[in-house]
């Protein structure tokens, strides 16, 4: 009996969800919300840019985690910027965007459109824009290389990680260099590995440096003390500049 209560109570629901289903609709909607783009950022210029017309490359610096928020001096803290602070000059502009979240990643559509206001104000050179990024930055980097694969004609990606399933999306001509410790206990080396192995089986121009007895907090300095780094990313060009 209370077996047959029950299937009548089943067949009692299905047959109203299936009434409803009949009536129900969905409409197609567009959002008109607008997404506020308050990055905070470093620009460096080099020497003789306010004297010359001619374009410059420009690197993307994306800085590790313990430096987000909206504080835009402790970018200088560290990388990049950091050399910057300290005198070292670059022949390249250099846009050093500040992750406005200390815990989470970098909101890469919201770089992405501040570095396109940033070359709309600076004469770059748009066949040689490069990302670098370390840590947190690091996995900023993969994902501006994936996102959006016709701006960068080089990829620096520091002590970081990244989905390897979107790296068919990278664009063919850009080439890739790939630092990581083998001490790091917070990023695991493999993570950097994966995603390299997954770049030559893809046939990309890809390289990778593995430092040997380096850990997290010190690879970023190793890799940016590198001086064949600087030579080799200024030799990176795509072949059409994306328009």
């Amino acid at each position: 009996m209370t077996r047959r209560i029950l299937s009548a109570a089943l067949v009692a629901a299905l047959g109203i969800c299936a009434t409803g289903a009949a009536h129900a609709d969905q409409m197609a909607m567009t959002s008109t919300a607008t997404v506020k783009n308050d990055l905070k950022y470093l620009m460096y210029t080099p020497n003789g840019y306010e004297t010359s017309n001619d374009s410059y490359p420009l690197v993307v610096w994306l800085h590790g985690g313990d430096q987000g928020g909206g504080d835009i001096e402790k970018v200088k803290s560290s990388g990049m910027p950091k050399l910057i602070q300290d005198g070292k000059q670059f022949p390249f502009l250099v846009f050093s965007p500040q992750n406005p979240s200390a815990e989470l990643l970098y909101p890469i559509e919201k770089v992405e459109a501040a570095l396109e206001e940033v070359i709309s104000k600076y004469r770059v050179d748009r066949s040689r824009i490069y990302v670098v990024g370390y840590s947190r930055g690091g996995f900023g980097a993969w994902a501006m290389a994936e996102q959006f694969p016709h701006k960068f004609a080089a990829v620096v990606p520091i002590a970081g990680g990244g989905n390897r399933h979107y790296l068919s999306r990278t664009n063919e001509k850009a080439a890739f260099w790939v630092f990581h410790g083998t001490d790091d206990d917070v990023i695991l080396l493999s993570d950097s590995v994966i995603m390299y192995e997954r770049l030559k089986a893809l046939k990309r121009d890809a390289r990778l440096s593995v430092l040997e007895g380096v850990d997290h907090s010190n690879i970023e300095r190793a890799a940016l003390s590198d001086p064949e780094l600087w030579d080799w990313l200024l030799k990176q060009r795509l072949d059409a500049a994306p328009k």
